[in-house]
Order: C-alpha cells, then sequence, then structure tokens
C-alpha cells in the first residue's frame, strides 16, 4: 500500500522549528562542554601550580619532606584526588631528593618551568614544574591525564542531561505551537469546506485573522465574490432566456398548429411564412442572449490588431443580406484610408450590427439609415429618420430587455444593450442623440481604443 506523500505544512513547520532549535541545542551544548572543560582543567592546572610552590615552601634542605609531600597533596580539595597525583623534588645537579608514592624516578618533565602533558610509563600526565630557586629545590607535581578528563566529563554530563531531557519537552512544546498557530487555517479550511452554491458569504473579517493569514482570507473572499457574480449572471441569464424564448417559441407552436390546419394552400403558406419569421427572431434572440452572457463574463477586448473599417463594412454587407435591403437603403461612410485599431473583430461586428438593425427596425422605412466610421476623433455613427426618442427615454433603451412603449416590431430589447456592453469592454461609450439634420436618432460609439502602428 502506498504510503500518503501529501506535503504537510504542521509537518514541514515541526521539522524546520524542531531541527533549527535542535542545531541551536546541540552547538549551545557543545559550547559549553569546551569551555567547561576549559575552566575545569585551569582550577586543576591552578591546585597543580599550588601544590608545587606549597612543597618548595616546606622543603628545607635537611631531609626529605616526606610529611611536607603528603602535606601539600592532600592539600587538594575532593575526595580522592590524590590517586592520581605524583610529586618529585630533584636538586639542581639532577639528584632525584624525595618523590610521592606511585612518582616514577624518572622526571616527569624536562622543561625548566610550567605546564607539559608527557606520557611517563605509559600513562599520560599533566605536570607542573617549578623552577628552583633560593634554596628551594626544582619540583615537578604530575595529574594522571585520564583522571583530569573524567572529572571534567563527569560534570559537563551533569550540566548535558537536563538539556537531553528538556528535548522532549521542547519537541512537545513545539508541536503545541505550531498547532496553535495553524488553527486559523484550520478554522478556514473547515468554513471553505461548508460552503456551497447557495452560500458562498465571505468568511471571517481579515482584521481578526493574523497578519499571515488575512492576505489568503481576502484572496478566498475574493474569488467568493467572483464565484457570487457569476452565479449571479448565470441564473439572470437562464431566467431571462426562459421568459424571452417563451414568446417565440408559443408563436411558433401556434402558427406551426395553423398550417397543420389550414384550409387551403395559401393560408398554409401563410402560416409557414409566419413560422419561418418567427424562426429567424428566435434565431436572433439566442444569438444576442448568447453573445451578452459571453461578453459579461469579459473585462477587456482582446488586443488584436484589425481594420475597424473592414469590420463595419462586413457588419452592414450582413443586415443587408439577412433583411433583403438594396445597397441604397444602408448608407456607408468610410474613410480611404485603412482605420487600425486593437479589439475584438466579432465582437465590434455584433455591436454596429445590432445598431444598424435597430435603426433599420424603427427607423428604416422612413428615410435611408446612415452609418460613418470617423477616425479622427475614433467614433462610429449610426443614423435613422424616424420617430426617434424622447430624452427620458434613451438612456433606458440601454437597459436590458427595455423597449418604449409602443415600439414597433418584435425586438427583444438586447440590441443597443449588447453594443453598449461592447463598446464599454473596448474603452468605449455608447450614446443616443437626436438627429440634428431633423427626424430621427442618432447612435454615437466613441471608442477610446488609439490608432494601431502600421
Amino acid at each position: 500500500m502506498q504510503r500518503n506523500r501529501t506535503p504537510s505544512l504542521r509537518r514541514r513547520l515541526f521539522w524546520v522549528i524542531g531541527g533549527t532549535l535542535a542545531l541551536v541545542w546541540a552547538v549551545a551544548a557543545a559550547w559549553i562542554f569546551v569551555s567547561l572543560r576549559a575552566e575545569v582543567n585551569g582550577v586543576l592546572d591552578a591546585k597543580l601550580a599550588e601544590s608545587a610552590h606549597m612543597v618548595q615552601n616546606l622543603w628545607d634542605g635537611s631531609a626529605p619532606p616526606e610529611s611536607g609531600l603528603e602535606s601539600a597533596l592532600e592539600a587538594r580539595e575532593g575526595e580522592g584526588l590524590t590517586e592520581g597525583l605524583a610529586c618529585q623534588v630533584w636538586s639542581l645537579d639532577g639528584q632525584l631528593l624525595s618523590r610521592s608514592d606511585g612518582a616514577p624516578e624518572n622526571p616527569l618533565s624536562r622543561i625548566p618551568q610550567g605546564f607539559s602533558d608527557v606520557t611517563a610509563q605509559g600513562v599520560g600526565w599533566r605536570v607542573f614544574a617549578a623552577e628552583a630557586g633560593d634554596g628551594a629545590p626544582r619540583v615537578l607535581v604530575g595529574e594522571r591525564q585520564a583522571l583530569r578528563d573524567g572529572l571534567a566529563n563527569r560534570i559537563a554530563a551533569g550540566l548535558a542531561v537536563p538539556f537531553l531531557l528538556a528535548l522532549p519537552a521542547l519537541g512537545l512544546a513545539i508541536v503545541f505551537a505550531v498547532r496553535r498557530g495553524l488553527a486559523p487555517l484550520q478554522a478556514a479550511t473547515e468554513r471553505v469546506e461548508r460552503l456551497d452554491t447557495d452560500s458562498l458569504e465571505p468568511l471571517e473579517d481579515g482584521q481578526s485573522a493574523p497578519r499571515e493569514v488575512a492576505p489568503l482570507l481576502g484572496a478566498i473572499n475574493r474569488l467568493l465574490g467572483r464565484l457570487r457574480e457569476t452565479l449571479a449572471r448565470e441564473r439572470r441569464f437562464l431566467a431571462d432566456a426562459a421568459h424571452q424564448l417563451r414568446t417565440p417559441l408559443a408563436a411558433l407552436k401556434t402558427q406551426a398548429q395553423v398550417a397543420r390546419g389550414a384550409p387551403d394552400a395559401e393560408a398554409r403558406e401563410r402560416a409557414l411564412d409566419q413560422v419561418v419569421r418567427g424562426t429567424d427572431r428566435a434565431d436572433r434572440l439566442v444569438r444576442q442572449l448568447l453573445t451578452l452572457a459571453r461578453f459579461d463574463e469579459d473585462t477587456e477586448h482582446p488586443g488584436q490588431s484589425l481594420e475597424l473599417d473592414g469590420v463595419v463594412e462586413d457588419a452592414v454587407g450582413a443586415v443587408r443580406r439577412d433583411q433583403g435591403l438594396a445597397a441604397e437603403a444602408i448608407e456607408l461612410h468610410v474613410p480611404a484610408a485603412p482605420v487600425r485599431v486593437q479589439g475584438d473583430a466579432a465582437a465590434l461586428e455584433e455591436m454596429v450590427r445590432n445598431l444598424v438593425e435597430n435603426a433599420v427596425q424603427y427607423g428604416g422605412k422612413d428615410g435611408p439609415v446612415t452609418v460613418r466610421l470617423e477616425a479622427e476623433p475614433l467614433r462610429i455613427t449610426v443614423t435613422d429618420r424616424g420617430p426617434g426618442l424622447p430624452e427620458e427615454e434613451r438612456e433606458r433603451v440601454l437597459e436590458r430587455f427595455y423597449r418604449p412603449a409602443g415600439s414597433p416590431g418584435s425586438g427583444s430589447g438586447l440590441g443597443l444593450s449588447v453594443a453598449a456592453r461592447v463598446a464599454a469592454l473596448h474603452g468605449g461609450r455608447l450614446r443616443l442623440e437626436a438627429n440634428p439634420e431633423g427626424a430621427g436618432l442618432v447612435a454615437v460609439v466613441e471608442l477610446a481604443a488609439q490608432p494601431a502602428d502600421g
């Protein structure tokens, strides 16, 4: 069975913190051990020198001061410390005047004065030599190195034991601290797990969360906000689609039933013509709904270089073909030089097409519709010669599914909304104005996008 190798932040923090503290702990323990050994050796060296000088002071030159040697060595504090000590008294001419029990007959050290580490009879010694002078002989006092090391090690071990016993307690403290420190993340995880599409409320206020957790909670809250907006748009789209499609589908069904029950061929043809027109209207409605839903998801237009004059010509040509209009029904004016911009060709064509279709539907019977593209300033105008709109209605018709009372035709009220959304995605704005040359309405799209280079 394969083990779970999912990375754990808690385990990683434990090992990082625990490893770091263990390393620091080991370095501190090593430093204390070395320092302690140096201190112990310093104290023992001082005792060696003190013993040597004491023997010199006790020596009167008349007889070997056996009692003096013993007294000097016994002055070393601590039970059993004299067992590893040795003392030698040498004359100026190199004769051994006296030595303690266990001391070798050969000189412990050849240096005239000071400390040295020697090996005598296979045993390591730490020796202090007191130089002869003023009638005092040369005195050598040595201590077995093993005894010194054992004493230093016992003292160091006595301090190391608490260090070792504290390590498990330190590990438990780290586990507790990491668990408490990650508690806000655990709480946020549990809160996120309880979320569903019906409850996308923000998590706890970022100000009450720890500083390190607050950015994560803020990012989650922003994501939840975007999800709420997306779900709201989807629900609104489904509701709008269901509402708007219900009428044309019902009309199609009615006309189909009329065609099936028509008493003669002429009535049946009229009913079938109504079915075709109804299908065209439903197709246009579905296209506009899908276009609007797609544009609602976008926040800006793609950065693609295109010729805007070609886009406008394609949109006008599509309207002429779909509605069977003559060329003179829609007058098109574009600059002689290409107008290059950054934008989405399909979206811009949909925008122009909706504006032209709207103008043809509501004002095309009263005269030609004029479509004009200007490079400086960059804008598109679509002018009809219909009844126009009161000033108070010009903003409302940009809303979705709004149609003024008494509007001719069977539109859905989406064309201008789609055009306004496309203009906004391209950094521009759609506004409706009265025709300065007489009756009718002018749709003006001012695009903020600058002409693209070459």
